[in-house]
């Protein structure tokens, strides 16, 4: 191991024996997968290597091989750990209001400002620049979306409600391109534009939706 290597193991506590804890471990596997998301954003598939992403996360690489063969699987368990973060963002404790049109609205914006983040802009770049190269990964990210799925979880309880009409899987695309879509594109080639511009887009863009789509 390098000494860079080592000087990062020291980050860690071990436990009884010099093995990590449980914890600890929790806690090398987070930085492991926040570093290499970060790396394969910065850097695309070539620039980020397996050796760099252990030195920046300051794990040893027989950590990361441990639990991911090669590096395709890391990136899949990159891409998977920042999804799960946004679900967590998505998912607030009160329920949904009553209003379709307030419920929308505070959810559109959540799930505009994940979409926004410099991180998630930097990996939208990345990943469609460098997606020809692995086909079954973008296969798998398009059928196993669980930010997807969480927006469909919000249009069926007003479906079952009987604010809105249709088919909630195809509302949750027609919705995300609207809400997120658009100014994702329009941020990924020229920065995000002022909160007010972006309030009243998203104000247009739910009506919109829903003009298309609320029962009555």
């Amino acid at each position: 191991m390098t000494m860079a290597g080592l000087e990062g193991e020291k980050k860690f506590r071990r436990g009884p024996g010099g093995r990590p804890t449980r914890r600890e471990a929790e806690r090398r596997h987070n930085s492991l997968l926040a570093t290499a998301f970060r790396l394969f954003a910065d850097k695309g598939w070539d620039g980020a290597s397996i050796d760099e992403i252990a030195r920046q996360a300051g794990v040893a690489k027989r950590f990361i091989y441990a639990r991911y063969p090669d590096k395709k699987a890391l990136l899949v368990g990159a891409i998977e750990r920042m999804l799960e973060e946004h679900v967590g963002a998505l998912q607030v404790a009160e329920p949904l209001p009553d209003d379709v049109e307030e419920g929308l609205l505070k959810f559109g914006k959540r799930l505009l400002d994940l979409a926004l983040r410099p991180e998630t802009l930097a990996f939208q770049r990345r990943f469609f620049a460098d997606v020809d190269r692995y086909p079954d990964l973008a296969r798998q990210f398009v059928q196993q979306n669980r930010l997807r799925d969480a927006v469909v979880g919000v249009l069926a309880a007003y479906v079952e409600r009987g604010a809105i009409e249709g088919d909630p899987r195809l509302r949750a695309e027609q919705f995300a391109i609207l809400v997120v879509g658009i100014p994702q594109r329009i941020a990924m080639l020229v920065g995000r534009g002022p909160a007010a511009d972006e309030e009243r887009r998203l104000r247009a863009d739910v009506r919109l939706f829903l003009e298309g789509c609320r029962k009555g």
